[in-house]
Formats: C-alpha cells, structure tokens, sequence
C-alpha cells in the first residue's frame, strides 16, 4: 500500500544492539511503504547506534544523554512530520502488516484518533498471544471494533507503546509522554488518552510481537515512584474530568496505597507514615489503616498484613 497519509515510527534506543537490526528489518518490510523512522539514541554505552544502517532516506537518528524512554519518545515525536504516530521498542519486531490494518481503519475508515491492538509475546522460547480486554474481562479478539467511552468499557492500562497508533495533533494535544516516569509511563498516556478522547478503535489482530529481552526496561526499572506519579496523576484528572471522578479515583487510591505499602516492606515505615499523613488525598479507609499499623512493626512482621492490602482488604 503506498497512497497514504505519513505515519512517524518513534524508538527510543538505549543499550539495545543486538536487537535493534532486527526492529528496524521489521519496518522495512511494512507492506505500508508512507512512513519515516525516528530513532532517539539515548545515551547508549554498548554501541547500538553502530547497529543501524542509515541506506534508507526514510530512516533518521537523533541522539542524546540519557533522560529515559519518556523524553526520548519525545524527543522524536516534536522531530515528526507524520499525521500519525507509531511506537516500537527497540527489541520488538512488527509484523509486516501493522501500519496497513492502522491506516486502513483510523484514516480510510475515519473511526477514531488512536488505537490499540492485540499482540504476541515472546519469553523463554514461548509464544503467548495477548488480546485486550472489555471492563468485564472479555477478550477482544478477531476484526477491529469501535468503543465510544473507553474509560467505562474497556481495560485500557499496561499496554505496550508497540500497540498504541494515534493522530499526532492528539499526542501533542496530551503533551506526550510523562518524563518523570520511567516504568508506567504507556499506561500513563493511554489513560490520559482515554480521558481526553474517549473514542477509540480496538484491533483483535495481533500486529506485532513483544520480545522478552533480558536487559528490558521494565525488568530493571524501580517501579514504586511510578506508582505514586501513577497515583497523584489520575487524581488529578479526576478533578479535570469529573464525568470519570469514580473511576479515577479509585485508580488513584489503589496506587497510591500500594506505593506506601512498598515503602513499608522496604523497610521506610517513617516515609511511608510520612506519605500517609501528608500526601494521601483520600479519607481514611481498612487499607490506610493496615498500611499505617504494619509502617510501626518490625519489618520481619509486615508481610502477611501487606499481601492483605495489595489484595485490596
């Protein structure tokens, strides 16, 4: 397919060469030929930049220190000139028919500004197929639908960048990605997205394949500062957007405890209390009460009285 609007494909890239060749190889062979490549080098040590090969016109690269996947997502999408925005990890691979089946239905078919799509996932020599997920549970699976309020109808967190494909005037209109996350900051911006416009389009088709690398970002990265950015973020847009007040609310004090609880079973029971009195912008429930009661025991005695609350008792 080659009649089409620019579709920008951003990769951040950090200390992924003996896997980046192969993602890129995974674009080439798009059977959509309208897209450009923006890799962000950000701050690499093992020589992947070295690893790609610049033949192709369509294929840019732009370096920098390090600031994290956020700021170099970033940092490509503001060099774009695409309509649309595409992701890609540097250790995942596309499949050849990704950007057709994305173009055909958000622009040919005009039926929405972003999208998400199902994928497979490959770990230890096994490959699992991953749908998405309606707010009962159900698998979306086969064709590409339509859902109108995708905060109320589907389970739209911890998804990879890899399946998210939007309009470039929405991811500027959210302000990209949050640099000051560097674990959760896809699902950060799909509810940002989900907020901001509810429509969006859902592809039962895999289109690309997660690769389960052993020096992968989220293997590596301290989640427990995410969980409180998580936290203070949709509490934040509950206030801008009390049409989903009780949904992100409860998001909100779910991550928020399950931060303090960390802190707690870290051995940081004063800085979890501290949290808890002067952060937590919730009333005070069972759960704040367990996490404030196990903040005082000896750290050999928090475990049972933690699972409790990560279990939301």
């Amino acid at each position: 397919m080659k009649n089409g609007p620019l579709v920008s494909i951003i990769m951040p890239l950090y200390n992924k060469r003996p896997y980046v060749a192969r993602s890129i190889r995974s674009i080439v062979n798009q059977t959509y030929e309208n897209w450009e490549l923006i890799v962000v080098d950000d701050g690499s040590t093992d020589g992947s930049a070295d690893a790609i090969t610049l033949d192709d016109k369509r294929i840019r690269l732009i370096s920098q220190s390090n600031h994290g996947p956020s700021a170099a997502r970033n940092k490509a999408a503001h060099a774009a000139a695409g309509e649309y925005l595409a992701f890609i990890d540097a250790d995942d691979c596309y499949y050849p028919f990704k950007l057709e089946n994305e173009i055909k239905f958000l622009w040919s078919g005009q039926n929405a500004e972003w999208m998400m799509s199902a994928y497979d996932h490959y770990r230890e020599g096994k490959t699992t197929r991953h749908y998405l997920k309606d707010i009962n549970g159900t698998m979306i699976v086969r064709g590409c639908r339509v859902f109108d309020d995708a905060i109320r109808q589907l389970t739209v967190s911890g998804w990879p960048s890899d399946g998210l494909f939007m309009k470039r005037s929405l991811f500027e209109s959210l302000s990209g990605f949050n640099e000051n996350m560097r674990y959760g900051e896809i699902s950060e911006l799909i509810l940002r997205c989900a907020v901001v416009q509810p429509r969006v389009g859902i592809c039962g088709i895999p289109l690309y394949r997660l690769i389960d690398v052993p020096d992968s970002t989220a293997k590596v990265t301290k989640k427990n500062d995410s969980s409180r950015q998580m936290g203070k973020t949709l509490h934040g847009l509950s206030e801008k957007y009390p049409r989903y007040a009780d949904f992100l609310d409860r998001s909100s004090r779910d991550y928020l405890i399950s931060y303090a609880a960390s802190q707690v079973q870290e051995g940081k029971g004063e800085e979890a209390r501290r949290f808890l009195l002067h952060e937590f912008p919730f009333a005070r429930d069972r759960r704040w009460l367990k996490v404030w009661a196990a903040s005082w025991l000896p750290s050999n005695l928090t475990g049972m009285l933690m699972k409790a609350v990560s279990r939301g008792r």
